[in-house]
């Protein structure tokens, strides 16, 4: 199995087998004497097998690692670099169905690693094992509670916003409602089941339209995806607000405060020309990526920019977080419909075309 452009996946104990986590974490933890790490994982009955070998195989190669057990895809890369750790890894297949695991693995800075280190990995992982001794693994538990106190310590005040957020079954079912009740929001919770089986199962960020019609009882609704990476909105109409729209409310807000470093905001190849028409129209350059947000990013750091994602719902906020992260904008797309007092349905109104 090789790296795609989001880790690697495949069908869990099939394809993605306890085998090959064993020596992926072996070739992880032995790229560098005394490797540190974090792991985290979503909520798939096969998680905590795939965790639990990748984990036997770095600590075999001397490494040390934190095991946060729970946790989106953005905390794992948060907490990578808050306890100064070589790698993240996440054991997720992110949107997929439930039958799917994948490995994901960040930098010491939070961002996902480069292609030239995926090759080396996988060029390890056909090769002979590293055994060292002083290897370890360490429970930890405070990681939800520092990840929860990160996306809550904005400064934002929710007071009376009516939100209704979609956990998808997966890894943000208890970090984005303690968030936003931190915030102060009336919130309301679906899909907030810990039951692996049903994760992305007709429900979060692929599946967004299902909640059109409860959305009209609510000032905001968030759809996340299984790993928390992915944001789909849904404004007070019950019209969704995409990926593409995100960037432009962003935008917008950011270029309106001073804050939209370099001017410009990065796309895909997939991004509604609609959009890119009406982030110009606003006196901002647009950018355009190869699809896959590390491909985002990798545009994002050249040129100088701080914004820029998917259609999908990943969504680059490099000013907030080094990654994808789908609770940090969904707040921040929350700040900015409370500072200015107008319903998302006007924040994101825009002409799209047909695509």
């Amino acid at each position: 199995m090789k790296f795609g452009t989001d880790g690697i996946r495949g069908i869990a104990y099939e394809e993605l087998s306890e085998d090959f986590a064993y020596k992926a974490g072996n070739a992880l933890g032995g790229l560098k004497e005394k490797c540190r790490a974090v792991i985290g994982r979503d909520t798939r009955i096969s998680g905590e097998d795939l965790s639990n070998a990748f984990c036997k195989g770095f600590i075999d190669a001397g490494g040390e690692i934190l095991d946060l057990g729970l946790m989106p895809t953005a905390g794992v890369a948060y907490l990578a670099i808050k306890h100064a750790c070589d790698y993240g890894v996440v054991i997720s297949a992110s949107h997929n169905p439930p039958e799917y695991n994948g490995i994901k693995v960040f930098d010491g800075e939070g961002h996902k690693i480069s292609e030239s280190l995926e090759r080396e990995i996988e060029d390890r992982i056909s090769g002979k094992l590293y055994m060292r001794k002083g290897g370890a693994r360490i429970a930890y538990d405070n990681g939800e509670a520092e990840y929860v106190a990160f996306l809550a310590d904005k400064g934002v005040n929710l007071k009376s916003v009516k939100i209704l957020l979609d956990c998808s079954n997966g890894a943000t079912s208890r970090i984005a409602p303690e968030v936003f009740r931190k915030l102060g929001a009336e919130v309301t919770v679906v899909n907030d089941s810990l039951d692996g089986t049903v994760i992305n199962d007709n429900c979060g960020a692929v599946y967004a339209e299902l909640l059109s019609e409860k959305a009209k009882e609510f000032d905001l609704t968030f759809s996340f995806d299984g790993d928390g990476d992915r944001l789909i909105a849904l404004d007070e109409k019950g019209e969704i607000v995409d990926g593409d729209k995100n960037l432009l409310v962003i935008g917008k807000y950011l270029k309106s405060k001073g804050l939209l470093q370099g001017n410009i905001i990065t796309g895909t190849l997939m991004t509604n020309i609609g959009i890119q028409r009406e982030i110009e129209a606003c006196g901002i350059c647009f950018d355009r990526a190869d699809v896959g947000d590390k491909y985002v990013l990798r545009n994002l750091l050249a040129k100088g920019g701080i914004l820029g994602g998917e259609g999908s719902g990943h969504t680059l906020i490099l000013s907030e977080s080094t990654t994808g992260d789908g609770v940090q904008t969904a707040v921040v797309i929350s700040k900015i419909v409370s500072e200015s007092k107008k319903p998302l349905s006007v924040m994101a109104k825009a002409v799209t075309v047909p695509q």
